[in-house]
């Protein structure tokens, strides 16, 4: 033995006339495990063997010096090799934990912004995409939902607007400019209504809107006022001739309970408004 380093515990070393002799002597190697060893050393050749000394195990390392046929030996104890494997196992550990981490915050990551996506989607197929207000499918969906499940009975009031004479505000301006008429009347309506109201576009020059809680006759026809005031005031450059719109207005639940029915009464509101000649209101009468 040439030396010996700190974790050695036990400081009583046993001599022996050699390593082979010591291995026999002391059963450190099966008979058939020392004879290999023997053959290794003289054909100098490196490796490592476990040996086994008064039910302690080690591990023993050698390699050949090529001097004199020499051959370093390095023997420690096998609880003592396992605090650097279990240090590498605890790393290993480690390592892992962090990925699964990373991965579980990279898949988070995609589900919110898949999620996001989604909800972007289905708000894009909501939407009436010139106006920027609620199309005619969602209209009436979101409409009669509430009818349906409504059981306060509160007076509820269904406004239809028409653009008048679209067809001539087309055929003077281009359909450029038509665009910005059908803009500013749903940007006009909007800013009218609650978010509480179901404000849409029913397509073509025709606009929808539900207030759920109107609380009186006359408000309605306030706001209706207010929406004609303010649709005479839009201003659009180049534009020729007047913008104006027609309403009709049919009460819930005075007038029906029902999205169809509310629409046919309204409608013909409406179309009173246009025999009237245009540029105003008419609330449904029986």
């Amino acid at each position: 033995m040439i030396t010996y380093d700190n974790a050695v515990k036990n400081k009583d070393f046993l001599a022996s006339e050699s390593i082979y002799s010591y291995f026999a002597e002391y059963n450190v190697l099966s008979p058939d495990d020392l004879q290999s060893l023997k053959q290794k050393f003289i054909k100098q050749e490196k490796g490592y063997m476990t040996l086994n000394n008064n039910n302690k195990t080690s591990y023993m390392a050698y390699y050949p010096l090529k001097i004199n046929d020499w051959i370093m030996c390095y023997n420690i104890d096998t609880d003592v090799a396992q605090e650097s494997y279990t240090f590498i196992i605890y790393a290993e550990y480690l390592l892992f934990a962090l990925f699964v981490f990373a991965l579980v915050i990279l898949l988070f990551t995609i589900y919110k912004v898949n999620n996001k996506h989604q909800k972007r989607l289905l708000e894009f197929a909501r939407i009436d995409a010139l106006t920027g207000i609620k199309n005619k499918e969602t209209l009436q969906n979101e409409i009669s939902t509430y009818l349906k499940n409504d059981s306060s009975q509160q007076l509820g009031a269904l406004f239809m607007i028409d653009v008048d004479n679209f067809k001539t505000v087309n055929d003077l301006n281009g359909h450029v400019i038509g665009d910005e008429v059908l803009k500013n009347f749903g940007s006009i309506l909007k800013e009218s209504f609650t978010v509480e109201d179901i404000v849409g576009r029913a397509g073509g020059d025709e606009f929808i809107v539900f207030v759920k809680d109107i609380q009186e006759h006359g408000n309605a026809i306030n706001r209706a006022q207010e929406i004609c005031q303010k649709i005479r005031n839009i201003e659009i450059d180049n534009f020729k001739g007047t913008i104006s719109c027609s309403i009709g207005i049919a009460f819930y639940p005075e007038h029906g309970t029902t999205f169809k029915g509310l629409y046919n009464l309204a409608d013909q509101a409406l179309y009173q408004t246009k025999n009237q000649g245009r540029n105003g209101y008419t609330c449904y009468t029986k």
